[in-house]
């Protein structure tokens, strides 16, 4: 009798605990009648444990859940072992949807149960808050577009797809032109508000099978739809350009935007999301250069020079943690003395592909990503380290230069960030001059004032770079004490044989002179120029004639000389190497016209654009030709070289084996990888020209330029400068 009352109590406990439990249980007969279902089904669903009794288990859910559920307790019946499990969505009685966790057990051989066991519960709650997870990790917050997650994803399926069928997609890559200026104007909150309308946009004028997708800040990608041709996608591009000759009304605003697009083609250009990505990339840089409002199809005509600042602009980022750049020096000359006076701290990128890589290729990147303090940071460190090296060695004291970009001066503590590297290695801050252009003191001259008092202040000297190429910037001669002027090299380049040219220089070494303003100038590379700016007696040059920016240790035996000679002899690593020539070459009095493509890259086949170049001179093994892009010489790069002589379209394959700098301009020794039918063409016509030459005979001069070399490359250049 005891035991008995122990029983009864038990099992009313158990059944307090079904009445008032959140989760519902049911046992069902083989046939899925339900035989018993607790209480909480009336919380649950909103219907009553004895409306249910009798029905199908089945009869509670619609659909694809249905399906889910019959899948379960069909594996049940046949295997007693396991637990089955299943996340279904089920309809209250009022119409509302809840997600429900199920679980499915064989308990036919239970004496007490003789049933299947259904239990399940409501977590609901939980799958919104993975669902909203989910969502964060595909969609963009503002737009609730894809995100790159999702465009990854989709452009892989993309290529799949267009394998299978033999169809075509496009990949375009938008940018919004000078969003950040916008963005600053307005605050982020308005500017968020213009993007969505900008997405809604865009989104509305694509077709339903369009994707359509925000990468990140103001860039957008759109995997077009399968077109026909090339001129479809074109025109397609054109379209979406003309959807912004209206502007977006942002609160009180009236605001309009241009835009860039990058397109590369699958399969023309590409057939794995990698290439088409990094294509569309290339594409949107040609296009930016181009000017708003355009659009660049990847082709052959997307430059080398974008692929190169494609290359740079991903290595950057890695770049300064693995130690691959380094600070050149290149010497200050007084002139009257060619006493070394001071130096300016350039920074390299000892790219392991690219070779040598100067700051005009990699400084506007590194602004455009971010880098560019950290970047600035270090060189000032490092110029440091080897200053309190230099002092304690033994060597003279003197002025270093250190550039400066605009986003530095905005830097958080920029001058009390100079001021304590420079007390770290123990140095008097007088040794420094900080170096800005014109352009930044034009521009930015009301931020920028007061930290330039304080420099001065603790006896940091300013330079004020490039003068002359501003528009306005006499004014702010006058109310800043500018220390050093740097006439800009585009001026010294031409003294004194372009009358303007000359004009302008002596107009500023006055002036300079009367403001009690030091001078420089910039880019001396020959006897005429040095000799002319004597005469006119500027302070201080600085350029190749005297010597090239130059490393740590080959600067510091410069300095330990003190005076630093200038260069009469030109050029004899080039003269050497062309009198080790097995062939004597045609040196033409006018340069020729070529295009160059990269051909091959590190040992890997490369489909990159074209870049203009002038030949100066062709023999049967090599040429030397002229460029305004900088390639590393380096056997496993293959170039080839493209060019008209004679009525022949000629074609060469091979390497630079040398290469000088003047004035942002490269010119390179080429030679020739063998290919004995190629020669044998090549033999052909440079004979018959020779032959003509010989005789006086009249030359056809198609494909010459009559121009000089830096106004050819200056109409329409493709590099960087």
């Amino acid at each position: 009798m005891v035991y008995q009352n122990d029983h009864y109590s038990e099992l009313k406990r158990f059944q307090g605990l079904i009445q008032e439990s959140c989760d519902v249980f049911v046992i069902a007969s083989p046939e899925a009648k339900i035989q018993y279902i607790s209480p909480a089904v009336e919380k649950f669903l909103g219907y009553t444990p004895e409306e249910e009794i009798g029905k199908s288990i089945f009869n509670m859910f619609e659909d694809r859940e249905r399906v889910k559920v019959v899948q379960s307790f069909q594996q049940a019946l046949t295997d007693s072992s396991q637990i089955f499990t299943a996340e279904v969505t089920a309809q209250t009685r009022l119409g509302k949807s809840i997600y429900m966790e199920l679980t499915v057990r064989n308990l036919l051989s239970d004496p007490f149960i003789q049933g299947i066991v259904i239990n399940w519960r409501d977590v609901t709650e939980k799958v919104v808050d993975r669902q909203k997870i989910e969502y964060m990790a595909a969609y963009d917050r503002v737009t609730k577009l894809p995100n790159q997650n999702q465009l990854l994803q989709q452009l892989q399926l993309e290529c799949e797809r267009a394998k299978d069928k033999g169809t075509s997609f496009a990949l375009m890559k938008v940018d919004i032109d000078g969003f950040k200026h916008v963005n600053n104007a307005l605050g982020y909150q308005l500017g968020d508000q213009l993007l969505l309308q900008f997405a809604q946009r865009i989104r509305n004028f694509l077709s339903e099978e369009a994707f359509f997708s925000r990468s990140e800040g103001d860039l957008f990608r759109i995997i077009a739809p399968r077109l026909n041709s090339a001129e479809e996608y074109e025109q397609m591009a054109k379209d979406i350009i003309d959807l912004f000759s209206k502007p977006f009304t942002v609160d009180i605003y009236e605001i309009y935007l241009s835009i860039t697009i990058g397109i590369s083609l699958f399969a023309e250009d590409a057939q794995d999301p990698d290439t088409l990505l990094k294509y569309s990339y290339n594409a949107l840089l040609q296009a930016k250069k181009e000017g708003k409002n355009k659009y660049v199809i990847f082709s052959s005509q997307v430059n080398i020079e974008s692929y190169k600042q494609f290359m740079l602009r991903n290595d950057l980022h890695a770049a300064l943690e693995n130690e691959q750049f380094q600070v050149y020096y290149q010497p200050f000359i007084k002139l009257r003395t060619n006493e070394i006076i001071g130096a300016e701290a350039l920074i390299r990128w000892k790219h392991p592909k690219w070779g040598m890589v100067s700051p005009g290729e990699f400084i506007s990147l590194a602004e455009e990503i971010g880098v560019i303090v950290s970047l600035g940071n270090w060189v000032l460190r490092e110029v440091c380290r080897n200053y309190r090296q230099w002092l304690n060695e033994g060597l003279p004291a003197m002025k270093i230069s250190v550039n400066y970009s605009g986003i530095q001066l905005f830097e958080k503590d920029f001058v009390e960030n100079i001021l304590k590297t420079v007390a770290e290695f123990e140095l008097d801050p007088h040794f420094l001059i900080v170096e800005l252009t014109e352009s930044i003191l034009i521009h930015e001259f009301k931020s920028i004032k007061s930290s330039i008092r304080a420099l001065q202040a603790v006896g940091i000297k300013v330079a004020l770079d490039d003068f002359g190429t501003g528009y306005s910037s006499f004014a702010y001669l006058h109310r800043l004490k500018i220390d050093f002027l740097k006439i800009d090299c585009s001026f010294i380049r031409d003294i004194p044989l372009n009358n303007k040219s000359t004009l302008i220089t002596k107009s500023i070494i006055t002036l300079a002179r009367d403001l009690g303003i030091k001078l420089v100038a910039e880019g001396v590379e020959n006897a005429e120029q040095l000799s002319f700016l004597r005469y006119l007696n500027c302070y201080t040059g600085q350029g190749y004639f005297y010597s090239r920016p130059v490393p740590k240790i080959d600067f510091e035996q410069l300095l330990a000389k003190k005076i630093c000679e200038p260069n009469y002899v030109s050029n004899l690593s080039k003269e050497q190497h062309e009198e080790r020539r097995e062939f004597s070459r045609i040196h033409f009095h006018q340069q020729l016209k070529a295009d160059l493509t990269i051909f091959e890259f590190m040992g890997n086949k490369a489909k990159v654009g074209t870049t203009r170049v002038l030949i100066k001179d062709i023999g049967p093994e090599g040429l030397c030709f002229i460029s305004d892009v900088r390639f590393p010489v380096a056997k496993d790069i293959v170039l080839k070289i493209t060019t008209q002589l004679m009525g022949q379209e000629i074609k060469v394959y091979g390497s630079p084996v040398w290469t000088e700098e003047s004035s942002n301009l490269y010119e390179y020794g080429f030679k020739f990888t063998v290919d004995e039918n190629k020669q044998l063409l090549l033999h052909k016509v440079l004979n018959e020209y020779q032959s003509k030459l010989d005789m006086n005979s009249k030359v056809d001069m198609d494909g010459f330029v009559a121009e000089s070399v830096n106004q050819y490359f200056s109409s329409g250049k493709n590099g960087i400068k």
